[in-house]
């Protein structure tokens, strides 16, 4: 197929801790009409994986200053309230991923654990179920330091091959050029 749809999955109840994502998904997608095809590529957006994870903090149980030093592996830099910091997972962000919209009041949401294995556990559920191949990327939204605007970014992928950044590796490539 030489074309790209973007088709939104409607209907998705508000996710709890432990729910079955791919299953859920698998459910609504057959009661809808949007067929299912062999190598969809499903993105799951960061908040549902998160929540049905149970990385939900209640605010009144953790101090918002101690989520933030345990989900950054460095500070990058502080303005006001804003904080830029590299997350254990080598993403640059804001908060560290701490997410507090659309979330219950006084609440905060983590960054999954692990992303990739987030992404391989939807995949594979959700093949045992359509009994067909998939791929599936955890996507979140980040905001771009001190300036206006937002970008989607992977922040976990299964069944598809994600783009290797060269960044680090330009010196050996441009060496094996050279040779």
């Amino acid at each position: 197929m030489d074309e790209i749809r973007i088709i939104p999955i409607e209907g998705i109840p508000e996710i709890k801790v432990n729910d079955n994502l791919a299953e859920i998904t698998f459910d609504v997608l057959n009661k809808s009409e949007i067929g299912i095809d062999k190598n969809d590529i499903f993105i799951v957006t960061q908040k549902i994986v998160s929540k049905s994870e149970g990385m939900e903090r209640d605010l009144s149980d953790y101090d918002y200053e101690e989520l933030l030093q345990n989900e950054s592996k460095k500070v990058i830099r502080k303005r006001g309230n804003l904080v830029i910091a590299k997350t254990h997972h080598g993403f640059i962000c804001a908060n560290a991923g701490i997410d507090k919209s659309n979330v219950k009041k006084n609440s905060a949401l983590l960054l999954p654990e692990d992303p990739n294995k987030s992404a391989y556990k939807f995949r594979k559920k959700f093949e045992s179920l359509a009994k067909l191949p998939i791929a599936v990327i955890i996507s979140d939204t980040f905001g771009r330091a001190w300036r206006k605007g937002q970008v989607n970014f992977a922040i976990g992928s299964s069944g598809i091959s994600p783009i290797d950044s060269y960044i680090g590796k330009l010196d050996s490539f441009n060496n094996e050029l050279n040779a």
